[in-house]
């Protein structure tokens, strides 16, 4: 399938989802976000694909909601258009990034800003490009957060901290995003190869457990201590049975890697 505002790419364990519009710095459009949605399916449907890296063209990530769109969200001119396509609908498009089943990996390898923050903030990982800033900026604007982001970010960074950058709707360097929590590693000129070797370390692991791993991390915040035991220890017993488990231990005592088939 071929799209018009992103990019889809598969080699080897590896899947890129590129948003690709870099002469508006990729902002963000219901087109573009029908699209990802598009992709979701067609990624998990993929026996290959172990891990996804999601990205922008050009140099920034995303510029969040396209200028456009937002001035017809605020138009008093009942005729002005759709707009973001009816708030939360605009943003469970892109949110649909979530459900994708193998890890995902945010290279925020320019600016990401506003919504295009929130639509890093739901892969699994983030790895940061120095001289990126990211921010919260819908208060900057005269208008309310969106796209989850009162709920990811104080479950990311800590209510504190999260209230500082939703209420300000200031930006902050890649140095800080990596010291607050928004992104686990930052990376100047070797940006891409860090963000391969992330890639391919969890490409190497057992991916029935990584994906297993992943579902059961969804929910951690809401289970208590005893339901997350009881969810780890069914998901623990699948994997026992498979092929990937004999072969990790059977690598393990010769001394080799393993060799997963996702089985």
């Amino acid at each position: 399938m071929s799209f018009e505002h992103i990019l889809l790419d598969h080699l080897g364990p590896i899947t890129r989802l590129t948003l690709n519009v870099p002469s508006r710095l990729n902002a963000m459009t219901s087109a573009m976000g029908a699209e990802i949605r598009e992709a979701v399916p067609l990624i998990n449907d993929r026996d290959e694909t172990r891990v996804v890296i999601v990205r922008g063209a050009g140099r920034a990530f995303s510029a969040g909601g396209s200028l456009k769109s937002i001035q017809e969200e605020v138009s008093e001119d009942p005729d002005s258009g759709p707009g973001l396509g009816g708030g939360a609908n605009f943003y469970r498009l892109y949110l649909s990034v979530r459900d994708l089943e193998a890890p995902s990996i945010a290279a925020i390898n320019g600016h990401a800003i506003g919504a295009g923050l929130c639509f890093a903030l739901g892969c699994d990982m983030r790895v940061i490009r120095t001289g990126a800033r990211v921010g919260m900026t819908f208060v900057r604007l005269g208008i309310h957060p969106g796209m989850a982001a009162t709920w990811t970010l104080p479950r990311l960074i800590g209510p504190a901290r999260a209230a500082e950058l939703l209420y300000s709707g200031r930006l902050i360097d890649a140095a800080t995003a990596v010291d607050w929590g928004i992104a686990s590693r930052e990376a100047d000129d070797d940006f891409d190869q860090v963000v391969e070797d992330l890639a391919m370390e969890v490409a190497a692991s057992g991916p029935v457990a990584v994906k297993a791993t992943k579902r059961t991390l969804r929910g951690a915040f809401e289970r208590s201590i005893d339901e997350a035991l009881e969810l780890e220890s069914a998901e623990q017993e699948v994997t026992f049975r498979t092929a990937d488990a004999r072969e990790g231990v059977q690598a393990l005592t010769e001394r080799r890697s393993p060799r997963f088939v996702g089985r």
